[in-house]
């Protein structure tokens, strides 16, 4: 049973590499093939099957930037999402700024159905959101790499589960060892296969459009007061504050003459006082 379950495992590796280099050239060259029967008469009149390959879905991944300029940011946002929810899109992200004194501002990013990207991008870059500033659309074509991800999806599926049926006739503790460790590999890299498939059926399922909003005005300065204690409070500490700025300023301006009346001053006091003690002595 050992060399029958080594070889069996050893040809299954063999296979899988063949098939895993045959089903990417194979795809390459179509992306999603598809094989159908048609059926071929000859002069004898029998029937043999024939393998038509049929042309391949192309998928695309579209990506746009779009920079719009609108007097009503808020407004402008809302209509955005209208339009791209309307076509069965939705927001992926979105922040926003609104500082007193500056510009307001949005950022979203819209996941919009493929079969609908150029439709709602028209009117995302209509009048209707505001006046178009700039504009960059991507289109990568992700046929090949979809296809080629499929069909190693497909062969890993079919090796796992040839070694999962050896791994059920597997008696000796060394070959069962073997295969688990070969089926934990195996599982490993189909899960990443498949995480990049769905992966790519986002990218292909849904564009990506992200709108940037600016603002026409800045907005205002909003200047409250408040009234009762805290605000007789508060303004009464402003005057404080005020008068003690004031004050500072004028010392401040007066400094240097004081400093210099303090010089000149000083020496003529001392003088004076002199002369003033000497009359009195010979008085």
């Amino acid at each position: 049973m050992r060399p029958f379950i080594v070889v069996s495992a050893a040809a299954l590796v063999l296979l899988t590499a063949c098939s895993g280099g045959g089903n990417g050239a194979s795809s390459g060259a179509g992306g999603h093939a598809a094989v159908a029967r048609a059926p071929s008469k000859e002069a004898d009149g029998a029937s043999r099957a024939q393998n038509v390959r049929l042309a391949p879905a192309q998928a695309i991944i579209y990506t746009a930037d779009l920079t719009m300029r609108s007097g009503d940011v808020t407004g402008a946002a809302g209509r955005a999402k209208s339009a791209v929810t309307a076509a069965g899109g939705y927001v992926g992200n979105e922040s926003a700024t609104e500082n007193p004194g500056s510009r307001p501002s949005a950022t979203i990013t819209f996941k919009i159905p493929s079969a609908r990207y150029q439709g709602v991008l028209d009117q995302l870059a209509s009048s209707r959101i505001g006046t178009r500033v700039s504009l960059r659309q991507q289109a990568d074509d992700a046929t090949q790499e979809v296809a080629d991800v499929d069909s190693r999806v497909k062969s890993a599926k079919a090796t796992l589960a040839s070694f999962r049926k050896l791994l059920g006739k597997a008696s000796d503790i060394d070959d069962i060892v073997r295969l688990e460790q070969e089926i934990a590999g195996r599982e490993s890299d189909l899960e990443a296969l498949q995480a990049r498939q769905r992966s790519l059926a986002a990218q292909t399922g849904y564009a990506t459009v992200t709108l940037r909003l600016e603002g026409t005005t800045p907005t205002r300065r909003d200047h409250h007061r408040s009234t009762g204690f805290s605000g007789g409070v508060s303004s009464g500490w402003h005057a404080f504050t005020v008068f003690v700025k004031g004050l500072a300023i004028v010392v401040g301006w007066l400094l240097p003459f004081l400093g210099l009346a303090a010089l000149i001053g000083l020496p003529a006091r001392w003088l004076w006082r002199r002369r003033r003690s000497s009359r009195s002595s010979a008085a």
